[in-house]
C-alpha cells in the first residue's frame, strides 16, 4: 500500500526496506529449520502446526517480496492479492504457531492433553481450508478484484474463484471448531499426562504434574542449553531442594538475579506476593487509552487518575521493601545481597528498557515532523508562526533545573542530608508543574489551533507527550519525597530515587528535543 500518495524519494526507501525485511526473515526460517535438525523431534500435533506454519509464511514472505516491488506493487496495492499476502504471513507466522502452542503447552497448564487425533483432523482440515480459502485470491487480485467490497458485476469473471474461496472458508472454520470443542470439552475423566511429556530439555518441563502450590522446589544450576537432557538425576535434584533457595524461611517470594554474560548468582531479591492490584492497574491503564480512542476524554482522565493511584498503592506496600537483614545464604556455599539499587538492580534495567520503547515512540513523532516538513511546502504554514520561543525556551529552563535537583537529591540522599534533600525534590517538583504549564501554554497563547492544520496538529502532539511526560516525572519525585518521610527509603536502600532519576534522563532529553523542534525549527526553516 506504501505506493499510494508518496513521492519519488520515498517510494524508493520503503520499497528497499520492505525488500530488506526478507533478510532477517530468511535467517529466521533457517534458524527454526537448524533447531529441528539440533533437537527431538516428536511426531505431534504440535509439530505439524509448526511445520505448517513455516510453509505457509514462506509463502507469504515470497509474495511479500514480489509487493515490496514499486512497479508490481502499483498493480497490486488495494486488491485481493494483498488480502492473500496478508493472511499467508499471519496465519502462517502467528495463528498456525499458537495453535500449536496449545498443543504442546497445554499439559503444562491444565496438566491433561488435548486429543492428538482430534488435533490431527483439525489440523489437516485447517491447512486445507484456509489454501482453498486464500490461494485463490491471488489470482482474484490479479485481475482486478479491488478489497473490500460486498458485490461486483457478474461478468468480471471472479465469480468461480471466489465460490472456491468461500468454499475453503467453511471448511476451515470446520477445523477450528474441532480444535476449540478439544479445548473447552470436559476433562474430569482424563488421566494426567505424564510430566514433561514431549522429552523436553529446558527448563518449563521441570514443572511437575499436576502442579503444586509452589513454583519451583528450587532454582537450579544448570551446565548447557538442555540441562534435562544433559545433567543426570536433575529433576530428582531439583524436587529434593539441592540447588538454589530450597526453602522460603520468611514465608516471602524470592528469586535469582545473575549477571548478564554467564548467568552468576548475584542478588537474592524478593518480589510482590500475589495481589489484584497490578491487574485493577493494567484494567485502569487500558481504559485511559481505549477512552481516549472514543474521544471520552474526562473518563479517559479519571481512568488514568485511577491507574496511577492503584499503582502507587501497589508500588508502596510490595516493592522496594527493605529487608530485615542485609544478606541471605541461598544454598550451594552462596550468600548473597536482598537488596540492590541503581544499574545492579532489576528495577533499574527494567526503568531503562521501558525508557528506550518510549523513546522510540518518541523519535517515531520527531519524525513525522520532519517528514511532513520535507513534503509539504506549507509546513510550517508561516515562517512567524508557531509557539514562539519565549514560552518553550521558559520550560525548557524550569524542565531542565527539574532534572539537575533531581539528580542532587539522589545524592543528598546518599549522604544523609535530608533537609537538603526534601528541599531539592520539593523545588523539582514545582519546576516540573511550572516548566509543564509553560510548555502548555507556548501553543495555547499563541493561537495554534490543532484542527486547522497539520503543523499545529504535529505541535500540539509533541508538547502534550512532553508535559504528560514531565507530571508523570512530578508524581515520582512527590513519591520519593514520601517513601523517605515514611522510613521506606534511606540512604542505603535508594532504589526509588535511582530510578526516578533515570526516568528524567529520559525525560530531559525528550524536553531538549521537543523544545529545539517546536521553537528553534521554525526559525531556520
Amino acid at each position: 500500500m506504501f505506493t499510494t500518495g508518496l513521492p519519488g524519494v520515498s517510494l524508493g526507501l520503503f520499497s528497499a526496506a520492505s525488500e530488506a525485511v526478507a533478510i532477517p526473515t530468511g535467517v529466521q526460517i533457517f534458524c527454526f529449520l537448524a533447531t529441528l535438525l539440533t533437537g527431538k523431534v516428536v511426531r505431534s500435533t504440535a509439530m505439524l502446526f509448526v511445520l505448517g506454519g513455516l510453509a505457509t509464511f514462506v509463502i507469504g514472505g515470497l509474495t511479500g517480496v514480489m509487493v515490496a516491488l514499486v512497479p508490481f506493487d502499483f498493480q497490486a496495492h488495494d486488491s485481493y492479492f494483498i488480502v492473500s499476502h496478508l493472511h499467508y504471513v499471519l496465519v502462517g507466522g502467528t495463528l498456525f504457531p499458537i495453535i500449536g502452542g496449545f498443543y504442546y503447552f497445554f499439559p503444562l497448564a491444565r496438566g491433561k492433553k488435548l486429543s492428538e487425533r482430534a488435533g490431527r483432523y483439525a489440523f489437516w482440515i485447517m491447512m486445507a481450508g484456509f489454501n482453498i480459502t486464500f490461494f485463490p485470491m491471488h489470482l482474484t487480485g490479479m485481475l482486478g478484484m479491488p478489497r473490500r467490497v460486498f458485490t461486483y458485476p457478474a461478468d468480471m469473471g471472479f465469480d468461480t474463484l471466489n465460490l472456491i474461496s468461500t468454499v475453503g472458508a467453511f471448511i476451515l472454520a470446520g477445523g477450528f471448531l474441532i480444535f476449540l470443542i478439544d479445548v473447552v470439552r470436559p476433562r474430569r475423566n482424563q488421566p494426567y499426562s505424564e510430566r514433561n511429556p514431549w522429552g523436553g530439555g529446558t527448563l518449563e518441563w521441570m514443572a511437575e504434574i499436576p502442579d503444586k502450590p509452589w513454583g519451583t522446589r528450587s532454582i537450579p544450576e544448570i551446565d548447557g542449553r538442555y540441562p534435562l537432557w544433559d545433567q543426570p538425576n536433575f529433576l530428582r535434584d531439583v524436587d529434593e531442594g539441592r540447588f538454589f533457595l530450597p526453602d522460603a524461611e520468611e514465608g516471602l517470594r524470592e528469586t535469582l538475579v545473575t549477571s548478564v554474560i554467564d548467568a552468576r548468582p548475584i542478588q537474592c531479591l524478593r518480589v510482590p506476593g500475589p495481589t489484584f492490584l497490578a491487574m485493577i492497574a493494567a484494567v485502569f491503564t487500558g481504559g485511559f487509552f481505549i477512552l481516549s480512542t472514543y474521544h471520552w476524554w474526562w473518563s479517559a482522565l479519571t481512568s488514568g487518575i485511577a491507574g496511577l493511584v492503584v499503582i502507587g498503592i501497589w508500588m508502596w506496600n510490595g516493592t522496594s521493601t527493605i529487608p530485615e537483614k542485609p544478606e541471605k545464604y541461598v544454598g550451594l556455599g552462596l550468600t548473597l545481597p536482598l537488596y540492590s539499587s541503581g544499574p545492579d538492580s532489576v528495577g533499574w534495567w527494567a526503568m531503562f528498557i521501558t525508557m528506550l520503547g518510549d523513546m522510540t515512540a518518541f523519535i517515531s513523532l520527531i519524525f513525522g515532523y520532519f517528514f511532513y516538513w520535507t513534503a509539504r511546502d506549507d509546513f510550517p504554514p508561516d515562517p512567524a508562526g508557531g509557539p514562539g520561543v519565549f514560552w518553550p525556551m521558559l520550560a525548557a529552563g524550569m524542565l531542565l533545573s527539574s532534572w539537575g535537583l533531581t539528580i542532587f537529591a539522589r545524592h543528598w540522599n546518599r549522604t544523609d542530608h535530608v533537609t537538603l534533600y526534601y528541599g531539592g525534590l520539593a523545588l523539582a517538583g514545582l519546576l516540573a508543574a511550572g516548566g509543564s504549564a509553560a510548555l502548555l501554554a507556548g501553543p495555547w497563547l499563541t493561537g495554534l489551533e490543532p484542527t486547522s492544520h497539520v503543523y499545529p496538529a504535529t505541535v500540539w502532539v509533541l508538547v502534550l507527550w512532553t508535559a504528560m511526560h514531565t507530571v508523570v516525572g512530578l508524581v515520582m519525585q512527590l513519591y520519593c519525597i514520601a517513601r523517605r518521610a515514611c522510613g521506606r527509603m534511606t540512604a542505603r536502600y535508594d532504589i526509588d530515587i535511582c530510578n526516578v532519576t533515570l526516568y528524567w534522563h529520559f525525560t530531559a532529553l525528550t524536553t531538549a528535543i521537543t523544545v529545539a523542534v517546536i521553537a528553534g525549527f521554525p526559525l531556520v526553516a
